[in-house]
């Protein structure tokens, strides 16, 4: 296990890798920044709203996720219709199969939903969200894994053409595992997941749906994951700092682990260039 970069994010999350350019991203919600890292140079960039996550689009353009919208970071305008937003803010999101940017948001009354972005339309998929979290898909793009931190699950829906049906339970976590957080696929369809409060990153089998493999972190709040490096075997781990800062050194780090097996690069959004 190795320290990726330089920064102490107070909320590090959302690493995401980009094939296409070998570039390492990264977000920290609380610090209102993204981090990208291109042949060890590191380069902080600020935005004006704490930021849920972040997309690339097939144009190389910049999607983030913030607090009343999905916005392009090159101009900082909407990319969709202006609505109000359910939720205090966007936290997790993915580009799915479809090429659509998916993100639920926050809402500790349970009031938050679950978005799709598709040709710059917003449009709601569920509601009923606490803390929508993780998000990635199987490699036949069929089923859709998630997590909301707050019911303590790790669930699953059917997915095709950006549409979500029958949502079902994968596994409990018990509440003294930590909270449910980031997660990412492998190429045998394991489900790595972060757990918050959980000083831990566990490996879930696919097929058994049975924890295999638990991974221990020298900080509290491991907060999400994801594959990248040439070839896609090291496994990125943002973790996130808050009051942890003090007790331990490393809280906010953002780690990489060297692992046998691989992931899957990721989906483009599909963007419009006139947008």
């Amino acid at each position: 296990m190795k320290v990726v970069n330089s920064n102490n994010s107070i909320v590090g999350e959302n690493p995401l890798w980009d094939h296409r350019t070998n570039t390492f991203w990264q977000i920290d919600i609380r610090g209102k920044c993204l981090y990208k890292t291109k042949d060890g140079v590191e380069e902080k960039i600020d935005l004006p709203q704490k930021v849920g996550c972040m997309a690339i689009a097939e144009s190389g353009r910049i999607l983030v996720a913030m607090e009343d919208g999905i916005y392009w970071l090159d101009t900082m305008t909407l990319a969709h219709q202006p609505i109000q937003i359910k939720g205090d803010r966007f936290n997790d999101g993915k580009v799915g199969p479809d090429g659509a940017f998916y993100a639920g948001t926050v809402s500790l009354d349970g009031n938050g939903a679950f978005y799709r972005l598709k040709d710059g339309v917003l449009t709601e998929i569920f509601d009923g969200c606490y803390c929508s979290n993780g998000l990635d898909w199987t490699a036949d793009g069929r089923t859709m894994v998630y997590t909301d931190s707050l019911l303590y699950k790790l669930e699953l829906f059917d997915f095709e053409s950006g549409a979500l049906s029958n949502r079902r339970t994968l596994l409990d976590i018990p509440e003294e595992w930590g909270k449910p957080d980031g997660l990412t696929l492998d190429r045998n369809e394991n489900v790595w997941l972060a757990l918050w409060d959980g000083h831990r990153l566990i490996r879930i089998d696919g097929k058994t749906e049975e924890v295999v493999e638990s991974i221990p972190f020298p900080c509290p709040k491991v907060s999400s994951c994801a594959f990248g490096g040439a070839d896609l075997k090291t496994l990125f781990v943002t973790t996130a700092a808050m009051e942890d800062r003090e007790k331990y050194s490393q809280a906010g780090q953002t780690f990489a682990l060297d692992l046998p097996i691989g992931g899957r690069k990721i989906y483009y959004y599909k963007d419009d260039e006139n947008e």
